[in-house]
C-alpha cells in the first residue's frame, strides 16, 4: 500500500495505525505540497453497498465540521474498491497513549482536556452530528498542548440513518451510553455520558465498567451505578466528582442537556466557583430503558472494600517510595505562558533543569512572542531533582523587504532573518539598471513566516539581444516565416505602393540588423499594389464639364 497514489493526489508514505474499521497512512498532499492522515476502510466493508452509501453521506457531514478542537477532515473518496477519508495530519498522541504511559491525570489538567472536548461535541451537535464513539483513542493531544476530537467515522446526523442501528450496538463498550448499548436512539446527550467516562478514567486511571466479555459490559452500563471517584482516590475534589456523576446519569434526561452546559462546569470547578451539578441519588430513576421496581438499598459493602484496597495499595506505594528514597521526586510545574529566563528560574527553584530550548515561530499576529508553548513533560509529572524539563518557545520571523537589492545582498539579509529555502527566479529586463536586483518577492515584506517557509525572488537578468532579419522586399508570408523562426512576434500592416509589387514587404520596424530582446514584436508593411482611383461617370457631358 506505501507508495500508492489516491486521487492522483495522495501518495502514502507511512502507516501510522490500524483499527477495527480502517488502517490509517501518513500521506503526502502533492498539490498543497503538505502532510496529511488517510483512513483506509477495510475490505470488508467496502464490500457492502448499504455501508458505502452511508459512509459517503456521513463523511460529507463531518468534512462541514470547521472547528479548532476538531481534526479537519479535507477529502474523501475511493479508489476503486478502496475507500478513504483525507484528515488534519497532527502531531502528538492520544489520550489513551497518555494515560497508558503517564497514569491518571491531574484534576486540573483533566477538567482542561473536558472542557475543550466539550467544545468540540456542543460544535459538532449544534451542527446536528453525534460522534457515538468518544474514548481518549479518539481525543488527540498534539505537541502544541491543543485537545482536537478525531474519528467521526461512526458519526451520524442526528436525524438521518446512519451506522448505528436499532439493535446494533457501535462504539467500544467500556464507552457507550446506556442507551447506546440497548440499541436505542442517541442524542448529544449520548456523547456526554461518554465523555464523563473519561473523565472517570482520567481522574481514577480505570474506567468506571470493565470485564472480558463486551457484552457483560454493556450490560452493566445499562443496570450499575459507578463507584464515585473519591472512592478510588479521595483526593479527587467533590465538585468534579460531581461533574462526572452527572455526566454519567443513566437517565438522559438527568445528565446535562448540551455539551455547552458540562463545560461550563468546567471552567466553574477551574476559577475555583461552586459547580451546579449534585451526584444522582442513588434512589433516583437513572436507566435508560423503562424503570423497574425500586431494589432495597444495602450498605455498599463491596465500595467500602474497594476503598479499603486501594487505601492499602497507596499506603503500600508511599512506604515503598520512602524506603526506596523516590520520596525526594518533584512535580514539574506548568511552565507555559512564561518567558524562557522565568522558566529556568522555576525549574531551578524546585531543583529540576532547563532542558532542551526548540523554537516554535508564530503565524498569527496575535500569539503572544517569546513564552512557553509547550513542555516535555507535562506539567504535574514526578520527576527527580537534577533532571532536566524540554520547552518549546514561542518565536516571531518577519519576512524582510529585500526588493531593489542586489541577489548577494537580498539573500545574506534573509539568512541573517533565519530563512533557508530560498529559490531565485530570473527575468529578463530592457533597463540596465535593474539587471541583477530583486524585483519582486514572495512573502511580502512584513509577513510572518518561518525558516522552512519557501521565499521566492525574482531577479532581473540581462534580456538577450539578436539582430532582426532583413525581411523587406520578400513575400509576406517569406517574411512571416523568417521572422518566427528567427524567434520573433510579427505584426502585418498593408499600405499602397505604386514602387513595390503587391504582396511583397515595403518595410519594417525595427530596421534590419538592429539588435533588439528575443521575443520581440516586428512590425511589417506590406504592399497592396498601386493606390486605386474612383473614375466618375463622364458620359453626355461636355468637355468643358468633363
Amino acid at each position: 500500500m506505501l507508495g500508492r497514489i489516491f486521487n492522483q493526489r495522495y501518495r502514502l508514505k507511512e502507516k501510522l495505525g490500524s483499527g477495527g474499521m480502517a488502517d490509517v497512512y501518513l500521506a503526502d498532499d502533492l498539490l498543497l505540497e503538505r502532510e496529511v492522515a488517510v483512513k483506509v476502510l477495510h475490505p470488508q466493508y467496502a464490500a457492502d453497498p448499504a455501508y458505502i452509501q452511508r459512509f459517503r453521506h456521513e463523511a460529507q457531514a463531518a468534512a462541514n465540521l470547521n472547528h479548532p478542537n476538531i481534526v479537519n477532515i479535507y477529502d474523501w473518496g475511493n479508489e476503486g474498491d478502496l475507500y478513504y477519508i483525507v484528515m488534519e495530519y497532527v502531531e502528538g498522541r492520544d489520550l489513551k497513549e497518555v494515560l497508558r504511559s503517564e497514569g491518571r491525570i491531574l484534576p486540573e489538567r483533566a477538567a482542561e482536556i473536558t472542557a475543550e472536548v466539550c467544545a468540540a461535541l456542543q460544535f459538532a451537535h449544534r451542527h446536528n452530528l453525534v460522534h457515538r464513539d468518544i474514548k481518549p483513542h479518539n481525543i488527540f493531544l498534539t505537541n502544541m498542548g491543543q485537545v482536537k476530537v478525531m474519528d467521526f467515522g461512526i458519526a451520524r446526523e442526528g436525524d438521518g440513518s446512519g451506522f448505528t442501528q436499532t439493535g446494533v450496538v457501535m462504539g467500544t463498550p467500556q464507552y457507550i451510553s446506556p442507551e447506546q448499548a440497548q440499541g436505542r436512539p442517541v442524542d448529544g446527550r449520548s456523547d456526554i455520558y461518554s465523555l464523563g467516562v473519561v473523565l472517570y478514567e482520567m481522574l481514577t486511571g480505570r474506567v468506571p465498567f470493565d470485564d472480558p466479555n463486551p457484552v457483560t459490559v454493556a450490560y452493566r452500563q445499562v443496570r450499575e451505578d459507578p463507584i464515585p471517584p473519591s472512592v478510588i482516590d479521595p483526593e479527587i475534589p467533590p465538585a468534579l466528582e460531581a461533574v462526572v456523576m452527572k455526566a454519567m446519569a443513566k437517565n438522559p434526561a438527568n445528565r446535562y442537556q448540551t455539551a455547552q452546559e458540562m463545560k461550563a462546569d468546567l471552567l466553574r470547578f477551574l476559577e475555583g466557583m461552586p459547580v451546579t451539578a449534585t451526584p444522582v441519588l442513588p434512589g433516583a430513576s437513572t436507566q435508560a430503558s423503562a424503570p423497574a421496581a425500586e431494589p432495597r438499598r444495602r450498605v455498599p459493602w463491596g465500595w467500602i472494600a474497594a476503598g479499603m484496597a486501594v487505601f492499602l495499595a497507596v499506603l503500600g506505594v508511599v512506604l515503598a517510595l520512602l524506603l526506596t528514597g523516590r520520596g525526594t521526586k518533584v512535580e514539574v510545574p506548568n511552565l507555559k505562558g512564561m518567558t524562557e529566563e522565568q522558566a529556568r528560574q522555576t525549574l531551578e527553584g524546585l531543583g529540576l533543569k532547563l532542558g532542551q530550548v526548540e523554537d516554535y515561530y508564530i503565524e498569527d499576529p496575535s500569539e503572544k512572542v517569546g513564552v512557553v508553548v509547550s513542555q516535555d513533560p507535562e506539567w504535574g509529572t514526578l520527576l527527580r531533582k537534577g533532571e532536566k524539563v524540554n520547552v518549546t518557545v514561542s518565536r516571531e520571523m518577519k519576512m524582510p523587504s529585500v526588493v531593489g537589492l542586489t541577489r548577494e545582498a537580498a539573500e545574506e539579509k534573509l539568512r541573517e532573518a533565519g530563512a533557508t529555502i530560498i529559490e531565485i527566479v530570473n527575468k529578463p529586463v530592457d533597463d540596465e539598471d535593474k539587471v541583477g536586483r530583486v524585483l519582486s518577492q514572495d512573502p511580502s515584506a512584513g509577513k510572518l513566516i518561518n525558516p522552512r517557509t519557501n521565499v521566492r525572488l525574482e531577479v532581473g537578468v540581462e534580456q538577450k539581444k539578436v539582430a532582426v532579419p532583413n525581411v523587406v522586399g520578400m513575400l509576406k508570408d517569406d517574411a512571416e516565416r523568417t521572422l518566427k523562426n528567427a524567434g520573433f512576434q510579427v505584426t502585418v500592416t498593408e499600405e499602397a505602393s505604386s514602387e513595390v509589387e503587391e504582396g511583397r514587404v515595403i518595410r519594417q520596424s525595427p530596421l534590419a540588423n538592429q539588435k533588439v530582446a528575443e521575443g520581440s514584436t516586428v512590425t511589417i508593411v506590406v504592399s497592396t499594389g498601386p493606390a486605386k482611383v474612383n473614375v466618375p461617370n463622364l458620359v453626355g457631358k461636355s468637355k468643358e464639364e468633363a
